[in-house]
């Protein structure tokens, strides 16, 4: 939300096909969406010292892209996948046509 804002929503997307597709629906939809990227850094940021894996990176930094890093870990390398992250559109606390506030629906 804090890069976005609450009309756009972040895609993160292995595959550039898919990540087209989605980007020419979110234009078709009124549901704008924008590619982030997971860089090494926000692999870096999920490392524990006490876990596999930590959810929450130890940095107020890049959390959207830090947590698609964190999904991706649970992806099988071959398969393609998007994650749209969507709390900002979804949650947004007015309305502005074609979309209404608050559980709009935004994604589906």
């Amino acid at each position: 939300m804090v890069a976005l804002g609450t009309e756009t929503a972040g895609l993160f997307s292995n595959d550039d096909e898919l990540a087209n597709k989605l980007l020419e629906s979110g234009k078709n939809t009124f549901e704008p969406l924008w590619r982030l990227p997971i860089f090494q850094e926000h692999h870096e940021a999920i490392k524990s010292t006490s876990a596999d894996l930590n959810n929450k990176a130890n940095k107020p930094y890049g959390g959207s892209s830090n947590a698609a890093a964190f999904l991706e870990k649970f992806i099988e390398k071959e398969t393609k996948w998007a994650h749209l992250d969507i709390c900002g559109p979804a949650l947004k606390g007015s309305s502005k046509p074609p979309s209404i506030a608050f559980g709009n629906g935004f994604g589906t």
